[in-house]
Formats: structure tokens, C-alpha cells, sequence
């Protein structure tokens, strides 16, 4: 036998562990999807950008954020890395128009790759100093 809790457990403790940042990063990434859809002429664009704000803020919060933030410090930390996320995002997709369809999918790996970068070198410099 495995040692390993089942899904519904690991879920559960994954919702609630962070739920301040969860539900910021669910907002925002709504916010995101319809803004996106109104000004962009992609709607694969709109659906990854809430994918990066949705998916990847909070991953980046639990994995490689030195600090952990309780309540309202923590949905303001999301929010503000959901909106340095979407400006990278708008910024790439416009700097990648160039390349037509696939202008959305650039945008999208660029932008989580930056994310990833930027969170796991914070993370070294804190633990340095």
C-alpha cells in the first residue's frame, strides 16, 4: 500500500492551505480572461493569460516565495503578481504579433518562464542575505 493520501485530501489541503491566494488568483484570472477578450482579437490569448495568473501565481507563491503572508497581505501579493503577469503577458503578445497564431503561445511561455526567474531568484537572494 501507498503512503500517499488520496486525491480528494490533497485537493482539499491545496485549496485551503492558501485560500487568500487562491480565490485572488481565481478573481484575477477572470478579470483577466474577459479584459483580455474584449481588447485582444485572440481568445486563445485571453485563456492563457488567466491560465499564468490562475495556475502559475499560486504555484510560484507556494514553491518559491520565501515569505508566507496571512488573509489580506496575501490576496495583495497576488494580486499584485497578477498584474506584473498580465503586463508581461500584453507586453510579449504585442512584441510577438509578428509571428501570427502562435503569437499567444510565446506570450504564454515567456511569461511563465519569467515568473519562474524572477520568484526562484528572489527566493536565493533572501536566503543569502
Amino acid at each position: 500500500m501507498s503512503d500517499n493520501p488520496p486525491l480528494r485530501d490533497r485537493l482539499q489541503r491545496d485549496l485551503t492551505d492558501n485560500f487568500s491566494v487562491s480565490a485572488s488568483a481565481t478573481l484575477a484570472a477572470l478579470i483577466a480572461l474577459f479584459a483580455f477578450a474584449r481588447i485582444g482579437d485572440s481568445a486563445t490569448g485571453g485563456l492563457l493569460l488567466a491560465l499564468a495568473i490562475a495556475v502559475f501565481v499560486p504555484y510560484a507563491y507556494e514553491q518559491f516565495w520565501p515569505e508566507e503572508y496571512a488573509g489580506a497581505a496575501a490576496a495583495v501579493w497576488t494580486i499584485s503578481a497578477a498584474l506584473v503577469t498580465t503586463g508581461l503577458f500584453v507586453g510579449i503578445y504585442q512584441l510577438s504579433l509578428d509571428a501570427g497564431a502562435y503569437a499567444p503561445g510565446i506570450a504564454f511561455v515567456v511569461t511563465v518562464t519569467i515568473q519562474y526567474v524572477v520568484a526562484a531568484l528572489f527566493m536565493r537572494a533572501r536566503q543569502n542575505a
